[in-house]
């Protein structure tokens, strides 16, 4: 059995590691030169626990097996992780209720939580926060690893498996007629293509004449590096704020690295290019036009509440408004605050039936393709399980023409 994986994200990768442990011929291709420049590369590394997402839904179900599976990668390879834990701190009455609902909901998925009813109690789990409210939740299963490490571990196993990824090999078009993949003027033929190419997936999907009721509107994370005069008023734990459950974003957050550096962030603002990390980089007119246009519709009639979005989340670009709502966050004042490099953008789809940003990953079986569409946050935690899913549904133990999850 012949496999092409498209994309070399932290999808792409362990879907590859989950086919070679059978007796699979696998090729990824990848249109950059190594497999960090996207969305893997820029990952927070937050190992998520789940408790956000509806339950008995994909995002639910993978995240909160996937938590565990990516553990088990990490400690068994030795690399990297902080279970530091995750304090949700509420800025209103309202949040507190959302609080509520989410220390059941974590009870009904099997999530350990702390419900934590005094500032006491939560002084002591975090010492350097600064709560307005005497509730909050902890969340011990969430922790902080290296995406980086984990990817590269992934690809110095997969080439011991024989496993090929083809670096510098841009997909122009893929056939489900006669599962065929088109790159650099050549044809290439398999028994099975997998089409993980993360920002591009709905852009290879539409080559595959897949129709769906799904269309991309990306969205641009920037953070901000925080430094303190000394080490010891920095944060022990991630703090969040209680996330609004009707979007698919989680709020400005704090969040660190293995070097020690720390962040606040990251804004999620709309974006006119599927690779605009930066004004005017890889400008392509054609998709600013699309998807201005696309945008622009969408928040003249507020599709979504998507106009109020777009306007609270455009305040997260000026740092006195990402201060003034992270005021729970920090017990000490930050010494210096910068606008940091690390930039991402998640490639979230537009549901055209119910008019709303979808809230769930979305997987396609259109013949002998499967397509990975709306692979958004916790998909770097869910990889693993992702993989897994796909595998056992999709490619080895059913291979029916059409299905969808």
């Amino acid at each position: 059995m012949k496999v092409a994986i498209i994309g070399s994200g932290i999808v792409g990768l362990t879907i590859a590691y989950t086919l070679s442990k059978e007796n699979i011929d696998i090729t990824i291709f990848e249109k950059e030169r190594d497999s960090l420049s996207h969305g893997t590369g820029r990952n927070s590394g937050v190992i998520h626990s789940g408790i956000y997402y509806q339950p008995k839904t994909l995002r639910s179900t993978l995240c909160i097996r996937g938590s565990k599976l990516m553990k088990k990668f990490i400690s068994e390879n030795n690399l990297y992780i902080n279970n530091c834990g995750k304090l949700l701190l509420p800025k209103t009455k309202k949040d507190i209720e959302t609080l509520n609902l989410l220390y059941e909901r974590s009870k009904e998925v099997g999530v350990e939580t702390i419900k934590l009813n005094s500032f006491d109690e939560i002084l002591k789990i975090e010492p350097n926060c600064n709560p307005l409210f005497n509730e909050a939740l902890f969340i011990k299963e969430t922790g902080i690893a290296d995406p980086k490490e984990v990817s590269n571990k992934l690809i110095e196993i997969l080439k011991k498996r024989g496993v090929i990824i083809k670096y510098d090999t841009k997909v122009d078009s893929i056939s489900s007629d006669n599962t065929t993949i088109i790159s650099n003027n050549k044809i290439h033929n398999f028994d099975l293509i997998i089409n993980s190419a993360g920002l591009h997936a709905d852009y290879l999907a539409n080559k595959s004449n897949l129709k769906t009721r799904y269309t991309s509107l990306p969205f641009k994370g920037k953070y901000w590096k925080i430094s303190f005069g000394d080490k010891n008023e920095i944060p022990n734990r991630l703090i969040y704020p209680v996330p609004n459950l009707d979007q698919p974003f989680l709020g400005v957050h704090t969040v660190y690295d293995k070097d020690g550096n720390f962040y606040l962030g990251p804004s999620s603002t709309p974006v006119f290019g599927r690779e605009a990390y930066r004004p005017f980089r890889k400008f392509n007119f054609l998709e600013f036009c699309a998807l201005s246009y696309k945008f622009i519709l969408k928040i003249i009639f507020n599709e979504n509440n998507l106009r109020n979005l777009a306007i609270s989340e455009f305040k997260n670009l000026f740092l006195s408004s990402v201060m003034k709502s992270s005021n729970v966050y920090f017990k000490h004042k930050p010494v210096k605050i910068e606008l940091s490099s690390k930039v991402g953008i998640r490639s979230q789809m537009f549901d055209k039936n119910s008019k709303k940003l979808f809230n769930d990953f979305v997987v396609i079986k259109q013949n002998n393709i499967i397509h990975i569409l709306n692979a958004i946050s916790p998909a770097w935690t869910s990889s693993f399980a992702m993989a897994e899913f796909i595998c056992e549904k999709y490619t080895i133990k059913n291979r029916n023409n059409n299905e969808s999850a």
